[in-house]
């Protein structure tokens, strides 16, 4: 008799990443891009010669495999679509997950999350050498809205201030408008399946809340 167990599934950036950086990742990725297209000719108004420190948690092993261990339960109970179930990640879950996961391996040491009650805010410190601006990193605070709707990721950034100021209403809906479709592009058209899967994601009660669909 063959007693060889078979290996664990191994598990991409879409395990803990479409928890993770669904909603932290693309606002620091985008911000870079577009404050070089939009705001060129005012972009030193909005950008540091440095970077600011950004928090990080410390997590005992003790709660990082408790808390894999709630996403895993989750993920498989969302693969299966049986029954409706909810995952909270509180602002803690996630920066651990920032400071510890190799899938958002890049957000460590410039994204920081807070939840409060119902918004999601992210502390900002993301270089944009990669936009050809060279030295030059744009620090700051944004206030984000996620959501699934109908298969498809949303993203609403409500503000973002940059240096004490406060991003240009103009800019900021240009922001919102390429962020849509960049979060589209990137996750929707890979991982459609999964993400149809997911009935919401909201912000509530001091946690992200992540719902999946049961039978219909």
């Amino acid at each position: 008799m063959n007693t060889e167990q078979a290996p664990p599934k191994k598990r991409g950036c879409l395990f803990y990443g479409c928890l993770s950086c669904i909603i932290l990742s693309l606002v620091v990725v985008l911000l870079g891009y577009l404050v070089l297209r939009y705001l060129s000719n005012r972009v030193l108004e909005f950008t540091d010669t440095k970077p600011v420190s950004i928090e990080s948690v410390q997590v005992s092993p003790a709660q990082l495999d408790a808390l894999k261990k709630r996403i895993a339960a989750f993920m498989e109970i969302l693969q299966e679509q049986k029954v409706s179930n909810e995952l909270r990640l509180s602002a803690e879950d996630l920066n651990a997950l920032i400071a510890t996961d190799p899938s958002v391996k890049e957000l460590r040491n410039k994204l920081f999350v807070m939840i409060d009650d119902s918004r999601l805010r992210g502390k900002v410190s993301w270089p944009l050498d990669d936009v050809k601006l060279q030295g030059r990193f744009l620090n700051g605070e944004a206030t984000l809205k996620p959501s699934i709707q109908n298969g498809a990721i949303q993203v609403t950034i409500d503000s973002f201030e940059a240096r004490g100021r406060a991003i240009p209403p103009q800019f900021l809906s240009l922001l919102n408008h390429q962020l849509l479709a960049r979060f589209k592009e990137q996750l929707s058209s890979k991982n459609s399946t999964t993400i149809q899967k997911f009935e919401s994601i909201q912000i509530k009660e001091g946690a992200v809340v992540l719902k999946s669909k049961g039978k219909e």
